[in-house]
């Protein structure tokens, strides 16, 4: 299912190295392109299933190819999807009425969403920009300079018509649902002065709601993200933890050891009889595990600078203390990611006070490592002061963190939290 194949593809490239499967994927999607030019909600594709799109599920095409490249820094898979992801954004072009999205087609939408529905046209909306913005960056990174200015041209006319529909002065949204804000944030489709305050809009609506989740299939994985991006990473870390219904803790206190479909998929109280659609009920089902992509590259701090990881971030964010109500606070993440270039891990714990990080840059690359600290004074590398560690550069503070330019190595920083 394609839906499920763009909402999870950033997850499996940090899980395993995915970099053939997809490329062989990617070959039966772009042979499966429908005749108008989308994609369909599924490859192979041996029979029609309702229309001949869904919005979200046909963005596929783009958004797959372009994660696949900033895994594995290999242009190769740009150039062999070029013309279908072309004839795409085309057929988007020709379905949409001054920049907007649809209302009709597989309306999947946000599946499996609680108890809150966002419109099919602002989702189609949100998608036919972030699609076009991921086509202006792989434009340029294969040379084509004049698509990358015609589709940046294009994404910046569907970002306008957006905020001139969705958007109110405060950065409130008119579809007032977490998934709403949270597309909104993740794909770019807001002023930056307005991003702060829709962050906390939302971090307002999931408290209201009893500190839960209302989000599907579609708003579930750039949830967290967008809350750490707004200055909400506790209100994220607490989703996280969460073992009320629906969440990933839920699912595990139900007895799961896979990733379901549904949060409700099975209870131990109604076992398979509960609510849920016993005829789509997945028990192994990866859409809600994307969350795994922002436990690495948000609480680990384990991202790429540039496609490939030949430039390295490491940013781990620990919550505040005492954040999270509910239970004790995540206070320790030991990761590691093993890249084209080699294994690059990411360990860090809070304790009396103390952040303890201890990292490896593989050979051949260069990162920026991000501590939380408001300077240089009293940062630690293998006990030496800092201005005495080899391999490492105090580049600059940044609010509460300074930054680090590191070479390749292991090193074990540490400072006052």
């Amino acid at each position: 299912w394609t839906g499920d194949a763009q909402i999870y593809v950033g997850a499996a490239t940090y899980n395993a190295d995915v970099a053939a499967f997809y490329s062989k994927w990617l070959r039966e999607l772009m042979e499966s392109q429908r005749p108008s030019g989308t994609f369909p909600g599924y490859a192979p594709f041996p029979f029609q299933h309702g229309w001949d799109f869904g919005t979200a599920w046909c963005d596929a095409g783009v958004i797959c190819p372009w994660t696949i490249w900033k895994a594995y820094g290999d242009t190769r898979i740009i150039e062999r999807c070029w013309e279908p992801m072309a004839r795409f954004i085309k057929w988007r072009q020709s379905e949409s009425k001054e920049f907007l999205g649809v209302a009709h087609g597989n309306e999947w939408g946000d599946w499996l969403a609680v108890n809150e529905k966002t419109p099919i046209d602002y989702i189609d909306t949100a998608y036919f920009a972030y699609s076009t913005k991921l086509m202006a960056e792989m434009a340029q990174a294969i040379g084509k300079t004049r698509e990358a200015s015609e589709y940046h041209e294009l994404f910046g006319k569907i970002k306008a018509a957006f905020n001139q529909k969705y958007v109110k002065p405060d950065g409130a949204l008119t579809v007032d649902t977490q998934t709403a804000y949270a597309l909104a944030l993740y794909m770019d489709l807001l002023p930056e002065n307005l991003r702060a305050a829709a962050g906390a809009l939302l971090a307002k609506k999931i408290q209201a709601n009893d500190t839960r989740m209302s989000t599907g299939f579609l708003g579930t994985r750039p949830l967290l993200p967008v809350l750490s991006a707004t200055g909400q990473h506790d209100l994220a870390v607490r989703l996280l933890q969460s073992k009320k219904y629906p969440s990933w803790g839920y699912e595990i206190e139900q007895g799961a050891t896979t990733i379901w479909e549904r949060w409700n998929s099975y209870t131990k109280d109604k076992g398979f009889g509960g609510p849920q659609n016993a005829e789509m009920n997945s028990f192994a089902h990866y859409s809600f595990g994307a969350v795994c992509e922002w436990m690495f590259s948000q609480l680990a701090g384990i991202q790429t600078d540039g496609p490939g990881y030949k430039r390295i971030i490491i940013r781990p964010t620990p919550p505040s203390p005492d954040s999270n109500p509910d239970q004790k606070p995540i206070d320790w993440v030991r990761a590691h990611y093993d890249s084209i270039h080699g294994r690059i891990s990411s360990a860090w714990k809070v304790e009396g006070g103390r952040f303890e990080l201890e990292v490896a840059i593989p050979a051949n690359t260069t990162a920026t490592v991000y501590l939380p600290a408001r300077g240089a004074a009293g940062i630690t590398e293998s006990g030496k002061d800092l201005a005495q560690a080899s391999g490492v550069k105090f580049l600059r503070t940044e609010g509460d963190r300074v930054a680090l330019a590191v070479e390749s190595g292991s090193y074990r920083f540490a400072t006052r939290f």
